[in-house]
């Protein structure tokens, strides 16, 4: 079996990116709202939000679910992330052979 790079194992210093829980907003309908920073060097960049709601679970157990859930989505965007940079590495493989070609925008996403 033909050795693989693993381009997605994490390490330290790869970047300065990291990413942190912000704040919490109690919703009307109960759960909470949480949101995450992501920064680069100190500097915020984005934040995720994700509603947890309440079921009993005591406020240390939605935190729990509310980085399990934004764990979920940067994994969904790495997978998207991942999947548009193949395409890309595709035409490029192929090289003078598949100059005609373009993406479709559902490839190019």
């Amino acid at each position: 079996m033909p050795q693989i790079e693993d381009r997605l194992r994490p390490r330290d210093g790869l970047n300065n990116h990291s990413i942190a829980f912000a704040r919490m907003t109690p919703q009307a309908r109960g759960g909470a709202e949480f949101v995450f920073n992501i920064s680069d060097s100190m500097q915020p960049v984005s934040e995720l939000t994700v509603i947890i709601p309440a079921r009993g679970q005591g406020l240390d157990q939605m935190m729990v679910e509310a980085h399990d859930a934004i764990i979920d989505i940067l994994r969904q965007l790495i997978y998207r992330a991942d999947k548009s940079r193949a395409n890309y590495e595709r035409f490029t493989h192929v090289g003078a052979l598949c100059r005609d070609e373009e993406l479709s925008e559902v490839e190019f996403l």
